[in-house]
């Protein structure tokens, strides 16, 4: 073999979407291709299919671009998995890999196992503020049928959320119907259409949960609607139908804000045996997979305290859920929900980029003006103004200066202390050694002549000189 080809290696998808439990080995086979959008194919791990495998080398760029379009694909990528094979042996090796799969609990299998898988998160976009969704792949006008804009979901703190596969906080919305518009609220969420393009998914507000009418083919029993109905959860898994598609497993629950049934596939919930630093028993790892709710007691929280709490798989927050103090009901989770979205009104979250503290948006939803710093507009340069709450727009204003404050004929009696020479010398008539003989305006917490206003006042001394 060429040595320039010696260390060509393939990718070995393991497709766990069909697992019935963590300890079995998902479906292996080999990426052949992958499109632009995102659009895999996978051939079987066999010496025949040599031609068709696509095949990468550790000097190339191939693989960072096969993971930047792999990613496209899946909203969880993690049900997934890929490991490197060597291009020379591939039915050996994966052979080899399917062994190593199915004896996970040896620690040289583990350790074999990590040095052959890739890890998504060094694919995924690190930098600050980074998204798991590129928001340019986003086509913002499929808001606008609903009332809203991104402008509008960055300040109402929700976007990040969008741009995460997560589903927002209740939010007000307007359907157009006819000449009509129906005036509603929904959560709404992005996910992506069978060509690989982002949609858009609105779960609407609905007055009560549908509990009399069969869910995906299964009709809830009494007890089973007592159950959901108290607690939001169903506590157990049942087999459900989608339209098109085959029965699987599934955690069923309700989400308090729009009542809507949700339904998870078992399969995709991965229960540590360990959480927060406590071991489960046999017991309550069995009741947790059953969908049970489990009281922990002594877990470790980030800062070190301990803490106990109830544990149970929720279908709407797509795993396990921690319940502290009593267990709270449907009902109580509702009202939760409602108190924090009536604490919350319309005080947006971000304000031009700016991320509000919890204590400045309690401020701004009591009527005070906050005088705010590092604000950025839409062509990058800072903001510094006052704000304060429109309450009968509901949204916020800015001011120049503080509207606190009564205005004398148009001079400010109160403004920020790095903006008072700017004041004094724009609307006072004042100036100072530094600025006496400039001719416009100061700027924002300007006290000096920019290096080209120092340039004129050179040039027009020089020509003084000659004169």
């Amino acid at each position: 073999m060429d040595n320039n080809h010696m260390d060509d290696y393939v990718l070995v998808l393991e497709d766990r979407t069909e697992v019935k439990n963590e300890a079995e080995v998902g479906k292996l086979s080999v990426v052949s291709n992958i499109n632009e959008k995102g659009k895999l194919k996978t051939a079987p791990a066999e010496e025949a299919n040599q031609g068709d495998f696509l095949k990468f080398n550790s000097r190339d760029g191939l693989l960072k671009n096969f993971m930047e379009n792999f990613l496209k694909q899946f909203n969880e990528p993690k049900r997934f998995g890929l490991y490197k094979v060597l291009a020379d042996n591939v039915e050996q090796g994966v052979a080899n890999l399917k062994t190593m799969l199915q004896n996970k609990q040896n620690p040289d299998n583990q350790q074999k196992i990590k040095d052959i898988q890739l890890d998504f998160e060094d694919y995924l976009p690190q930098q600050k503020n980074a998204t798991a969704i590129n928001p340019e792949r986003v086509d913002w006008k499929m808001l606008e049928t609903l009332g809203l804009s991104k402008e509008k979901l960055e300040q109402n703190g929700e976007l990040d959320k969008m741009l995460n596969w997560q589903k927002t906080n209740l939010l007000p919305i307007a359907i157009p119907v006819g000449e009509t518009t129906i005036h509603t609220e929904a959560r709404l969420a992005f996910r992506t259409d069978e060509e690989g393009k982002i949609s858009l998914a609105v779960h609407s507000l609905r007055k009560e949960p549908q509990l009399d009418f069969p869910y995906m083919g299964h009709k809830f029993s009494n007890e089973e609607k007592e159950n959901l109905l108290a607690t939001g959860n169903l506590g157990k898994t049942i087999e459900v139908t989608p339209k098109s598609g085959e029965p699987f497993s599934a955690y069923v629950s309700i989400d308090p804000q729009t009542n809507e049934v949700i339904a998870l596939r078992a399969d995709r919930v991965s229960i540590p045996k360990e959480i927060k630093g406590v071991t489960l028993s046999d017991q309550q790892y069995k009741d947790l997979i059953e969908g049970k709710a489990v009281k922990v007691e002594g877990m470790t929280s980030k800062n070190g305290k301990s803490f106990d709490a109830t544990l149970q798989v929720n279908a709407e927050k797509k795993g396990i859920e921690f319940i502290f103090g009593d267990k709270k009901s449907l009902q109580e989770r509702k009202a939760q929900h409602q108190e924090q979205g009536q604490k919350q009104g319309g005080i947006p979250r971000k304000l031009c980029g700016l991320t509000l503290s919890d204590k400045q948006r309690e401020s701004l939803n009591a009527g005070s003006t906050l005088y705010l710093k590092n604000m950025v507009d839409k062509e990058g340069k800072s903001i510094y103004a006052y704000v304060r709450m429109d309450k009968e727009q509901n949204r916020p204003r800015f001011y120049k200066w503080n509207p606190d404050k009564k205005q004398d004929k148009g001079k400010v009696e109160a403004v920020a202390e790095e903006n008072k020479t700017q004041v004094a010398v724009n609307n006072h008539g004042k100036t100072n050694e530094a600025t006496k003989d400039l001719k416009e305006p100061l700027k924002s917490q300007q006290t000096q002549p920019t290096e080209a206003q120092q340039a004129k006042q050179e040039q027009k001394a020089k020509r003084g000189r000659k004169m």
